[in-house]
């Protein structure tokens, strides 16, 4: 009886085939998972309920209008826009300071009421967007070109809102596909944390973070097929240089994953020099790309809104290190660890709507250990060294990544970083993944592959069910209209 579903698939070669080695299937997986799970979150998600979003929105309309500096009113930077934009924003969610954005009652009746406020591109004012006006364009490229069709055919500011999140989660979602098909082996992986709930939520927002995990899923995958293959193909080279420089000119604390394929390669005999050769270029494309883009946008850099002063922190940590290893250790911790981990699954809205019933945050490491059980596609030889190099680099980001924020958020010499979010730590969870795939590699099993991606394809789905619900009960998304 246990053999029934077996025995069904074996009597289809060409279904067996396509489900077990096939790697068009792993991809078509991914992309149907991904639709699912985000292109009904760009619609479900009341406007501005991701992190930040209101500020992407100004920054992703403004570079639609082929302005990509911001500018500098009072010390704050932002840009001249239409009135209506604020409007809009100022309508869809109640804020009483401007930062702070609970997980309050937003029917989808009433969103649709703002359809009605028109564009009006002529009236116009300044408005302030200080934490996303110096961001690189590249990562808005997908929404900026949805607003800028939008504006061409004279849609409101409520369809431009919608346009841009829907090309942002169209370019993520490929993104992911793309990273799936160059993966050499283990594309359960990229198929588990693109699909991860707080993954998705973020493709089906007007957030760069979208941007940055794919691009960043696609490096790590072309890093992999390199370090295994021993060098790097010229189209391989071209096309992590440019996905290195999306994530890099937002993100310059992933830069350490850069040097993924160096370890793999380094040891080969006769490759030493043309994969140094190979990584000094992604180094100088990526940092060139964003050390250029920073000379460009200085002027649109003011203080953060913290109140913090990066300059004087550095200073701080330059003739005091101590205060900064201080921080780290006040700031991490078990229950932290776990909280990050939280973040990282799902906790929507902005950070007010975890993810519900909480069990569902053991699903993803309850697909991770099934498929590491059931086997996954491809031989994963076990090299010690090429896990701790890697795994050595996941933490090189992280602790980057905490840097960053207590320069940036941190008081001057506080004795801990806040602000840290677990989404920070998508991009880099392929690193990490990897290096624990090759220290504990799953035993050989005669269970067919189909089996590990149905599995995995299960828990998925479980994952999108309970984070639509999640949403749709947090912002009573299907209520009648309350005005």
């Amino acid at each position: 009886m246990p053999r029934c579903a077996d025995d069904r698939v074996a009597r289809r070669p060409d279904i067996a085939r396509f489900l077990n080695e096939g790697k068009i299937g792993r991809v078509v997986l991914a992309l149907l998972l991904g639709a699912m799970g985000s292109i009904p979150l760009v619609f479900l998600t009341p406007p501005f309920q991701a992190p930040d979003e209101v500020q992407h929105f100004y920054r992703a309309y403004q570079l639609s209008e082929f302005r990509l500096r911001a500018e500098v009113q009072n010390g704050v930077a932002g840009g001249a826009l239409p009135d209506s934009l604020p409007l809009l924003v100022g309508s869809s969610v109640y804020t009483p300071d401007g930062i702070l954005y609970p997980a309050t009652p937003a029917p989808i009746a009433n969103t649709l009421k703002l359809a009605s406020i028109p564009l009006n591109g002529a009236a116009r004012r300044f408005v302030a967007f200080p934490g996303s006006a110096f961001y690189s364009p590249l990562p808005y490229l997908p929404q900026a070109l949805g607003i800028a069709i939008g504006r061409a055919i004279g849609l409101g500011p409520l369809y431009l809102f919608y346009l841009g999140r829907l090309f942002n989660c169209l370019a993520a979602l490929g993104l992911v596909g793309l990273a799936v098909n160059f993966m050499p082996v283990a594309e359960e992986l990229i198929i588990l944390i693109g699909s991860l709930p707080m993954s998705l939520y973020l493709y089906a927002s007007l957030s760069p973070d979208a941007a940055v995990i794919g691009w960043a899923l696609l490096f790590s995958a072309l890093s992999f097929a390199a370090g295994a293959r021993g060098n790097w193909k010229t189209w391989e080279l071209g096309m992590a240089a440019a996905a290195a420089a999306v994530f890099c000119s937002v993100k310059p604390v992933y830069a350490p994953i850069l040097l993924a394929a160096v370890v793999p390669g380094i040891f080969r005999h006769g490759k030493a020099g043309r994969v140094i050769r190979s990584h000094a270029i992604l180094l100088a494309v990526a940092l060139g790309v964003t050390a250029g883009w920073l000379l460009l946008a200085k002027s649109a850099m003011t203080s953060p809104l913290s109140g913090a002063h990066p300059s004087v922190q550095m200073n701080l940590i330059l003739f005091h290190p101590m205060s900064l290893l201080r921080a780290l250790i006040n700031t991490l911790g078990i229950y932290k660890v776990i909280f990050f981990y939280f973040q990282a699954v799902g906790d929507f809205g902005w950070l007010t709507a975890p993810l519900q019933p909480r069990v569902a945050y053991l699903l993803p490491l309850a697909a991770l250990v099934i498929v590491w059980r059931l086997g996954i596609r491809g031989s994963v030889k076990r090299s010690v060294r090429n896990a701790l190099w890697r795994l050595g680099l996941a933490f090189a980001s992280a602790a980057l990544v905490l840097v960053a924020m207590y320069l940036m958020y941190a008081h001057v010499g506080q004795n801990k970083i806040t602000g840290v979010q677990g989404r920070y730590f998508i991009p880099i969870l392929a690193m990490a993944g990897m290096a624990a795939i090759e220290l504990t590699p799953g035993a050989r099993s005669s269970t067919p592959r189909w089996r590990s991606l149905a599995s995995l394809a299960g828990i998925v789905v479980v994952e999108i069910a309970a984070m639509d619900i999640t949403i749709i009960r947090a912002f009573h998304v299907f209520s009648p209209a309350i005005f």
